[in-house]
C-alpha cells in the first residue's frame, strides 16, 4: 500500500484506527481469538482530505487472506463526497495487489474535472 501512496491512516472493518499495520494488527488480534481462520474484511482510509468543508476521496478495500498467497485486495471501492452525500462512486475489483492504482490515479477517477470559462 505504501508504494502506491497509501501511506495515511486505516480503520479495518471501522475499528483500530492507526497507521497500516497497527489497524491490521489490532484487527487480526481480535478476530483470531478463537479462530483458525481470517475472515474477508474492509480496511478504509482517505486518499484525499483537506477539511470537513470540502469533497474527500474515501477507498475501501475488501481485503482477503490466502494461506498462499497473502493479503490480497479483492475489491476496492472509491467515494468522493461531501457533507452532502455521494458525489461520485467507482468499484475496481484489481486481479492482483500490484494492479491497485496509485492514490493519485484514484483521485483523478473520481475527481471534478476542470471546466474551463470562455469570455
Amino acid at each position: 500500500m505504501k508504494t502506491k501512496g497509501y501511506e495515511g491512516h486505516f480503520l479495518c472493518n471501522s475499528a483500530h484506527p492507526g497507521k497500516l499495520k497497527d489497524s491490521m494488527y489490532g484487527h487480526l488480534l481480535e478476530t483470531l481469538q478463537g479462530q483458525t481462520h481470517i475472515p474477508p474484511f474492509y480496511l478504509t482510509t482517505y486518499s484525499h482530505w483537506k477539511d470537513e468543508e470540502r469533497p474527500h476521496v474515501r477507498c475501501d478495500f475488501k481485503m482477503k487472506y490466502d494461506s498462499w498467497l497473502g493479503f490480497r485486495v479483492g475489491k476496492m471501492e472509491v467515494t468522493r463526497a461531501n457533507g452532502y452525500g455521494t458525489i461520485k462512486r467507482v468499484e475496481l475489483k484489481p486481479e492482483t495487489n500490484e494492479d491497485i492504482p496509485t492514490r493519485e490515479k484514484v483521485n483523478a477517477l473520481v475527481g471534478q474535472k476542470k471546466k474551463n470559462l470562455k469570455i
